[in-house]
């Protein structure tokens, strides 16, 4: 079968999350025979890892179209899929005239500036929500979350959930031992993963450097993070496995996200003992697996607890391992995408 993944974010194992989720995506259809081509605007973007097993065509843009795809250039695929709502902008024509094909959000804007208190963005982009579930035959969301506040801004739009997963060959067996560290990654231009941190640093980390003077925090990640005394930042890194494998905690200080915490299912890979708000697990049933503390004090206790109780720490760790690797591989996650391809065929 034949399948058009459409993007404005070329997929790349080693990009951001929304990158990840369309490269795993895109390799578990090419594991059951998917013959995927990716369109994908052109940019700094390496698109060198999803070429390993789809074909990449790149061009210039809506704005700046050159050779790009004209009505009727999709009609040999059986169905597309479009990854990002943002992206539907750069594929107007060939949609119109080309086959089935489902929207797969990412990230369902309207709920996210509604949270913020921006009533007319989020009303702008209810209006754009609306507009692009009429016209797919699909949708999908991060979240049960996600998903029914999509429902809420387009009724009558058929959604589900598409929820982000893990690769499970890419988090080997972690070490045994493991630094009093608290680690969190992301990139710090997101403005989620910036306010995280920035509650972290100001109002949690304080309290665990009064009670375990030894603890060391440290951010992985592209971008330029804020600065706090005793929290340093390793930048960006080749192997996350490889950092994640040495130190105790991993948190997820996520109190307004976009999406699902890609972070989330691949900090329960790492092995290390997971602290996360309820905001930043949201789209994932790991319900004891993980500490869930959404106000400072009972996050720093948890951090604290986890620091000083080293087998505890192992236990919570080794049990959210075991979760991830049994139930969030992209292989799991994927088939409602798969499923509905097959309608389409």
């Amino acid at each position: 079968m034949r399948v058009a993944w459409l993007t404005a974010e070329t997929p790349d194992v080693r990009g951001g999350g929304g990158q990840r989720r369309q490269f795993h995506q895109i390799r578990v259809l090419a594991s059951r025979s998917f013959d995927v081509t990716v369109f994908s605007v052109a940019g700094p973007q390496s698109d060198e890892s999803v070429r390993e097993f789809a074909s990449v065509h790149r061009f210039a843009g809506r704005r700046r179209f050159r050779g790009g795809l004209g009505p009727g250039a999709l009609a040999r695929f059986d169905a597309a899929v479009v990854a990002h709502v943002e992206s539907v902008r750069h594929f107007h024509r060939p949609l119109r005239s080309g086959p089935r094909y489902a929207v797969d959000f990412h990230n369902v804007y309207s709920r996210w500036y509604g949270q913020r208190g921006a009533a007319a963005d989020a009303g702008r982009w209810a209006a754009t929500e609306r507009r692009t579930s009429a016209a797919a035959s699909a949708c999908f969301a991060c979240s049960a979350e996600e998903a029914e506040a999509l429902r809420a801004a387009a009724p009558g739009a058929r959604v589900s959930v598409l929820a982000n997963g893990i690769s499970p060959d890419e988090w080997p067996e972690p070490r045994a031992e493991r630094s009093q560290t608290i680690a969190m990654f992301g990139a710090w231009d997101h403005v989620p993963n910036r306010e995280g941190v920035l509650w972290f640093g100001k109002r949690v980390w304080p309290h665990i450097l009064r009670r375990v003077p030894s603890a060391r925090a440290v951010l992985f990640g592209p971008g330029t993070p804020p600065t706090f005394p005793g929290i340093s930042h390793a930048g960006w890194v080749s192997c996350l496995p490889d950092a994640l494998g040495s130190v105790r905690v991993v948190i997820v200080p996520i109190h307004q996200g976009m999406g699902s915490r890609v972070k989330f299912g691949e900090a329960l890979a790492s092995g290390a003992a997971v602290v996360s708000t309820t905001e930043g697990a949201e789209g994932f049933e790991a319900t004891g697996c993980y500490i869930c503390a959404d106000d400072e004090v009972s996050f720093a206790d948890s951090c604290v607890r986890l620091l000083e109780d080293e087998e505890h720490a192992r236990f919570l760790g080794a049990r959210g391992r075991e979760l991830a690797l049994s139930q969030l591989a992209w292989d799991v996650t994927t088939l409602p995408l798969i499923d509905w391809l097959a309608e389409c065929s």
